[in-house]
């Protein structure tokens, strides 16, 4: 299973207040003083980066009641709630590397963060999914054509995929799909089609049967 990289600089640049976890007990806050920003469980002078967990192969259901939505995720895999409304879903290794980085612990490897992220975007216009996603524009990334809505797992989504245009070439993968009394359009992201589609069968609408 393969994840959306991103830098911790950048994440910070995207989301930049404070992260509140969901489903755990850790609250971390980017800009609070290291010896408060988090609730600390090790003593490690620095935060080993890559490291080797496996996913769990057992699972549960998260929900994320704002957007109608619950997910099936690894057991040990965690998640982020920013203070935007976006949810990000964490492989355990990216979770304790945001840790680290958010005490100031110098990072042996990548510091490259992954994450499956939802989020809930505005529609005052009441544009379908579809029309969001044809009028979506992105400075510095190349976009593919919109796909016509399919059918993932029961739900009717639409996706269209970004390429960077300079730098690394980050490229990244984009679904919609709306959800009956939540207004607005839901927006799922990750790194490469592949992988949205992993997550999209994942996903069921909080209405539906587990």
């Amino acid at each position: 299973m393969l994840f959306h990289h991103i830098s911790f600089n950048r994440l910070l640049s995207l989301f930049s207040i404070g992260v509140l976890s969901t489903g755990s007990a850790i609250t971390i806050s980017a800009f609070a003083p290291a010896s408060t920003a988090i609730a600390q469980s090790t003593t490690q002078p620095a935060c080993p980066g890559d490291q080797t967990i496996a996913a769990a192969t057992t699972t549960r259901i998260v929900e994320f009641s704002s957007l109608g939505t619950k997910v099936t995720i690894p057991e040990n895999f965690r998640t982020l709630l920013y203070n935007n409304g976006t949810i990000s879903i964490l492989h355990p290794v990216d979770f304790n590397l945001i840790q680290c980085l958010t005490l100031g612990l110098p990072v042996y490897g990548t510091d490259a963060i992954r994450a499956e992220r939802f989020r809930l975007v505005p529609n005052s216009e009441e544009l379908s999914p579809q029309d969001y996603a044809a009028s979506l524009t992105m400075p510095g990334y190349t976009l593919s054509e919109s796909s016509k809505m399919q059918t993932r797992n029961g739900i009717q989504v639409v996706i269209r995929e970004a390429f960077e245009q300079k730098g690394l070439g980050v490229g990244i993968a984009y679904a919609w799909y709306q959800v009956d009394d939540i207004d607005g359009i839901i927006e799922v992201s990750t790194t490469t089609k592949k992988d949205l589609l992993n997550v999209l069968d994942r996903v069921q609408l909080s209405n539906s049967a587990s």
